[in-house]
């Protein structure tokens, strides 16, 4: 028989985000020296019901109750984790004490009262616990009244270069007649999905910025589904466009490195990991005010305010990159050494002190 964990995962595992991010929280939890089991809720039959919200919710949190269920009488944890607020929503009596884990409460992603059930569910189910971890800043600020404490627990962020708040090299094939220390004329862009990331937007917020020298690079979707995208919205595509689509993520922080500025256009973030990725390799993010909790959002605006539109506009967008394009060297220089203050937070060795002497004591102690 398997010794008795600390610490039981239920993880909903809807997106590989989330499954990435419960693979990192768990071996946090063992770094702080903690044992760990782990549950990924299975659908069956039931999954065939998921052909919209609010349904969806409900067969997610009915899965996720039974998945609950068979691993307590297994696993017999001291503490348990549920990964999203929907695999807690309808979990049944604990006696040992849980933590909710979340990007943001369904009150800031699904509004309305279409949801109000979900919403009644999630105060119960945050009332209840003894942590909410949230994914950020902005989504502990939108929990609701009467939720158990909150800890921060972000997915960690660190430079992918060996310097990230120096500029990068050009191609060898660039260099001639340019200072060692400066960025290619590139924007760069992260779209998996042209509506909800707002690649009509992005495009024509790019031709309104008017930057014949420089280029933008539309990464995270086939250049096909893109274009047919845009002429759907009938959105011509400009020059100076370029679809690399779905890389490694190990060519994607290399863009990072070369690009001075990260394009953001989404009419929706959940957390926003690109955009914090490029404040940590060097980058400039000039961004639309995307709802949900875009963590990165505010240190956009207090970074420097005119980097991020007024609306989701393309003109506003196409401002903000003109912008951008335009800040001097030292202004630039002065941006990436902020941004760089504003993510030791976010740091690995950050994120882990706080797992090690909040969260663990308090599900443990």
């Amino acid at each position: 028989m398997a010794p008795r964990p600390d610490l039981l995962l239920v993880s909903l595992g809807t997106t590989l985000g989330w499954r990435v991010a419960d693979r990192l929280f768990l071996e946090q939890v063992e770094r702080a020296g903690a044992s760990t089991a782990a549950v990924t809720v299975r659908f069956g039959w039931s999954g065939r019901l998921r052909r919209g919200y609010p349904v969806n919710d409900f067969v997610e949190m009915l899965a996720a109750r039974r998945a609950a269920q068979a691993a307590l009488r297994v696993h017999d944890p001291r503490a348990v984790v549920f990964s999203t607020t929907t695999a807690a929503m309808l979990a049944p009596r604990l006696d040992p004490p849980y933590a909710v884990r979340l990007d943001a409460p369904a009150r800031m992603n699904r509004p309305g009262v279409r949801s109000a059930a979900l919403h009644a569910l999630e105060e119960r189910a945050l009332a209840r616990a003894r942590l909410v971890l949230p994914l950020s800043r902005a989504a502990r600020d939108a929990l609701p009244a009467g939720a158990a404490p909150a800890v921060v627990v972000p997915p960690p962020v660190e430079p992918s270069g060996p310097s990230a708040d120096r500029r990068a090299r050009p191609p060898a094939d660039q260099r001639e007649g340019v200072a060692a220390d400066e960025r290619e004329r590139l924007a760069v862009a992260y779209v998996p999905d042209p509506k909800a990331k707002g690649l009509d937007v992005l495009i024509a917020g790019w031709a309104a910025a008017g930057l014949s020298d420089a280029r933008l690079a539309v990464y995270g979707l086939d250049p096909d589904w893109g274009r047919s995208h845009l002429r759907r919205s009938g959105v011509p595509e400009p020059a100076g466009v370029e679809w690399p689509g779905m890389v490694p993520t190990a060519e994607f922080r290399a863009a990072l490195r070369r690009a001075l500025v990260l394009v953001g256009s989404a009419r929706w973030e959940d957390f926003g990991q690109a955009p914090l990725e490029a404040l940590a390799d060097g980058a400039l993010l000039a961004t639309v005010p995307s709802g949900g909790p875009f963590e990165a959002l505010a240190f956009a605006r207090e970074l420097e305010p005119s980097l991020v539109a007024p609306g989701l506009d393309p003109a506003g967008l196409g401002r903000a990159l003109r912008t951008a394009f335009e800040l001097p060297g030292e202004r630039v220089r002065e941006y990436r050494a902020r941004a760089a203050e504003l993510l030791r937070p976010y740091r690995t060795e950050s994120v882990q002190e706080t797992v090690a002497h909040e969260v663990v004591p308090a599900l443990l102690g």
